[in-house]
């Protein structure tokens, strides 16, 4: 229970935070396009109807979402995605859903807001697109946030207004049913429900499909999408970040005196000591065979050299199998920089992977980089 508590507050790793990313532009420009739409009646009416109090605060939040959303639009124009923004923008649709209906309460009254038909909905609409996040904690934590804010304004209506005398006063506002309102609510939670459980679906989905089954680490097949990203981040942020090839040294000998088995428990011990000595942040890939994959965002050579160092001397150290079958093996590497050796996916994979062919023919167990090397 406690591990099973801990994976939902994690963090998404890195396959999905790109998925979230992209799911959140989805959802920016959608919600341009939607709140450009739902623009359209209050302004008819501001122009060509009588002064309506109430129609006049509905344009006013309806102005607010356009200005939110062409802001986060445009944001996530120059900026990548981080969880936060998720947070914020999916709690901030809901918020003013939640706005407009409080404004309909003060303006026209309770019944305008708790038996409203066209506003509410609009809380579907925002629960549903919560999951395009990819993020279980959003679809829970903001979720239930909606849910709370439409369950204290009815609550509010029960215990600050007679509803009876309401119902027999305004019958055009429709009478005030505490079932269809708990039913309402059911509904709602339900929503949220449907959305994390298909994030948590979309998730295993997508692990399967981008991770390599014998060692847990994300396969060749979404590299590229990945390595995308990263250069973009870097063009961006105006940073470095490395590229490092590496694999184990003479690993048919091990295949060949150990057997196949063997050969993997070597590579399933040496993806789990890679991403055992990295950052949650950078990016660890099978690319075929022997052969892994690093991508260390926001690092020059030096640091990306250090680094790589620093897991040769690891991995050195290991030893795989019983102590009367002891299996110890070495690695070499070659690195590239961005934009040092390159600013394009394929040139950088290139450099690094003619230094590891360096590194190799200088004698196995060594890490080359752009002017370095050991």
């Amino acid at each position: 229970m406690g591990k099973a508590w801990r994976d939902l507050w994690k963090q998404p790793d890195a396959a999905m935070l790109l998925a979230g990313g992209e799911g959140e532009r989805q959802v920016a420009n959608v919600r341009v396009a939607v709140v450009a739409l739902l623009l359209v009646t209050p302004v008819y009416r501001e122009i060509f109807e009588p002064f309506n109090l109430e129609n006049f605060w509905g344009l006013m939040v309806t102005f607010a979402a356009m200005a939110f959303a062409l802001g986060v639009y445009l944001y996530l124009r120059r900026r990548i995605y981080r969880p936060w923004i998720g947070f914020l923008t999916s709690a901030f649709d809901g918020s003013l859903v939640s706005l407009a209906l409080v404004i309909f309460m003060i303006v026209g009254g309770p019944y305008d807001a708790v038996n409203d038909k066209i506003t509410f909905e609009v809380y579907y609409l925002v629960i549903m697109a919560m999951s395009l996040r990819q993020d279980r904690r959003i679809c829970l934590v903001v979720g239930s946030f909606i849910v709370a804010h439409y369950a204290a304004m009815v609550i509010f209506v029960m215990t600050h207004y007679d509803v009876h005398a309401l119902n027999a006063g305004r019958p055009w506002s429709g009478q005030f049913n505490t079932v269809d309102q708990w039913t309402r609510l059911i509904l709602m939670g339900s929503a949220v429900f449907i959305s994390y459980a298909y994030v948590a679906r979309s998730q295993t989905l997508v692990n399967r499909a981008i991770r390599d089954p014998m060692t847990g680490l994300l396969n060749r097949g979404y590299f590229d999408t990945l390595f995308d990203y990263e250069i973009e981040r870097a063009r961006r942020y105006r940073q470095h970040f490395a590229v490092v090839v590496l694999d184990a040294d003479h690993f048919k000998r091990i295949n060949d005196n150990h057997g196949h088995a063997a050969g993997d428990a070597v590579l399933k011990v040496l993806a789990r000591t890679l991403v055992a000595q990295l950052r949650e942040s950078d990016v660890v890939v099978r690319f075929g065979g022997e052969e892994f994959v690093l991508l260390l965002h926001d690092t020059d050579a030096q640091m990306a050299f250090a680094k790589a160092d620093a897991l040769r001397q690891a991995v050195g150290k290991l030893v795989v199998g019983a102590p009367q079958h002891a299996i110890q093996f070495t690695l070499s590497a070659g690195l590239a920089v961005y934009p040092d050796d390159g600013s394009v996916a394929h040139v950088l994979l290139s450099r690094a992977d003619q230094r590891l062919l360096q590194a190799k023919s200088g004698g196995r167990d060594r890490v080359v980089g752009r002017d370095v090397g050991s």
